[in-house]
């Protein structure tokens, strides 16, 4: 019992220095053709990767049965019930809803915490400036997140050394390594 206790208060003491996010398991829900940059923004992000799955239509089926603590769609996703089941059990969702289509995916049976970002007035994270040396995003409402940690609203500089097409990815990167660090 007295080792129990020990192995209990180790496991508590690890995830509290190691932060909300960090033994977290991240799903990232894209196209087929998206994966080579997703792979690469990991690495530029230095984000550990073993905790990272990327599910496509494709291979959404193969794992239906882990359980995410956070869900990323910065694509637009058609609608699928089996991804809809993955985001549903999920934690948070961390969602581009500048794609209307995206919006489906999320239902009254979801129970997790949505974070939206996009160019969209209505978005959590809304991009406010995209000029050619860098983008500034606005978080325009606190975001609760789990242990009464909270990011406050607040402005966040990035450089814009990528090519636009891949904005959207960018973005979710960069709020995923602010995450990570909480």
């Amino acid at each position: 019992m007295k080792n129990r206790k020990k192995c209990e208060k180790r496991a508590y003491t690890r995830i509290k220095r190691e932060g909300i996010f960090k033994v977290s398991v991240v799903g990232i829900i894209t196209t087929q053709n998206n994966i080579i940059e997703i792979e690469e923004k990991i690495q530029s992000y230095k984000i550990n990767e073993k905790n990272i799955i990327i599910i496509t239509k494709e291979n959404v089926s193969n794992i239906k049965n882990v359980k995410f603590d956070m869900i990323i769609i910065f694509d637009q996703i058609e609608e699928d019930e089996e991804i809809k089941k993955v985001v549903r059990e999920s934690k948070y969702v961390l969602l581009n809803s500048d794609y209307k289509e995206n919006l489906k995916l999320i239902d009254e049976h979801t129970n997790s915490y949505v974070i939206t970002f996009g160019y969209n007035s209505r978005a959590s994270i809304t991009i406010i400036s995209n000029d050619n040396d860098e983008i500034i995003l606005e978080i325009q409402r606190e975001i609760d997140l789990a242990k009464n940690k909270k990011i406050e609203c607040q402005e966040i500089k990035m450089n814009n050394n990528f090519a636009k097409k891949y904005i959207y990815e960018e973005i979710a990167m960069k709020i995923l390594t602010i995450l990570l660090k909480i």
